[in-house]
């Protein structure tokens, strides 16, 4: 991995097509520091380029395949092709800034290529256990006590160039309970900066009610994502570095978000309406750990629909939440996937 890095590197300096890709990068925003800084490059638009590159430096084909940068041929002749082809090359690192896998976003799309693909799992890259960006971020996030958690590898390279340093990426997937142990040892305050309908988006709110099993404070970035005028953390950053500052600011609380939703969605004023809007809300306030701040929540409610907090604590008692951590705990492979998979877990 660390060969094909350097490999994928050279390719963006010498290149004719790695140059194009290069000046693509400068006008979105990202520095020659950041591009070295990340370690961005290119991979050739070719089969076997780095298959090639590779095994004449005495790797096997077997292994390349094995590292997940090279797919077999169906035929089962051993013969193999690059899997990353015409791509800006984003390599991942694990916590010690070795490089482990990579993502890589189409330069120039042709027919219905996918925008991105990433290693797949291999003996080194699992991604339910990686974070992109932990490795220049952790020192930060354990100063600054707070974790912000993006979509996309361009957005923690934009964030970390306008200096907002606590900032890394879950590359697709949900957060797991992987991605929370690591978390856990340098904050407990995380400010999700998601894309997704958080309410909705199943696999999203799996990893926020794992998250919130764990202990963790969960805020939201929103507002940024509207609209005609949806905007990434990158692009926010690339116009104006303050303006992100100020969403940071005003993160809501996880359960500010979920009232919000549910007052957005029902009629206070009738039964039925509290009943729904109970329905949304009580679950998320039983899962909380800190019994003050669930007592917190029910006296909102309760003054919110105008029912007395005996008969919500009543309803809320009936309500039975199956605990994330014990669902992700009986097979740590499990990773959940984003939208992109419709919240399906696979296995």
């Amino acid at each position: 991995c660390e060969l094909a890095c350097l490999f994928f590197e050279k390719q963006l300096e010498a290149s004719s097509i790695g140059k194009e890709v290069k000046e693509y990068l400068l006008k979105r925003g990202i520095t020659e520091e950041s591009i070295k800084k990340w370690r961005v490059g290119y991979s050739p638009d070719t089969w076997n380029g780095l298959t090639d590159f590779l095994v004449g430096r005495n790797y096997t084909r077997e292994e390349v395949v094995k590292a997940g940068l090279a797919i077999t041929k169906e035929g089962g002749r051993g013969e193999s092709y690059d899997r990353f082809r015409g791509r800006i090359m984003f390599p991942v690192f694990d916590l010690n800034s070795q490089v482990v896998g990579f993502g890589g976003r189409v330069f120039k799309q042709i027919e219905e290529t996918a925008k991105y693909i990433n290693t797949p799992q291999t003996l080194i890259y699992d991604k339910s256990n990686l974070l992109y960006g932990l490795n220049n971020a952790k020192l930060t996030i354990r100063k600054e006590n707070q974790c912000v958690v993006t979509e996309g590898y361009t957005d923690v390279i934009m964030c970390h160039q306008a200096g907002f340093i606590n900032t890394i990426a879950s590359s697709g997937t949900a957060l797991t309970l992987g991605h929370l142990n690591i978390l856990k040892r340098y904050s407990e305050n995380l400010l999700l900066a998601f894309d997704a309908d958080v309410a909705g988006d199943t696999a999203t709110k799996r990893g926020i009610n794992l998250a919130q099993e764990l202990g963790f404070n969960i805020k939201i970035i929103e507002s940024y994502g509207k609209g005609k005028e949806k905007l990434d953390p990158a692009d926010i950053v690339l116009k104006d570095p303050k303006e992100w500052g100020k969403y940071i600011a005003q993160a809501r609380s996880i359960m500010d978000y979920y009232f919000d939703s549910a007052f957005a969605s029902f009629n206070k004023n009738t039964p039925d309406g509290k009943k729904e809007i109970s329905k949304i809300i009580l679950p998320e306030i039983k899962r909380l750990q800190n019994k003050i701040e669930q007592s917190h929540w029910i006296n909102k409610l309760s003054e919110m629909i105008g029912i007395k907090e005996e008969s919500i604590v009543e309803e809320m008692i009936k309500i039975k939440t199956t605990s994330s951590i014990q669902r992700q705990s009986l097979d740590k492979e499990t990773v959940f996937e984003r939208s992109e998979s419709l919240g399906i877990e696979r296995r």
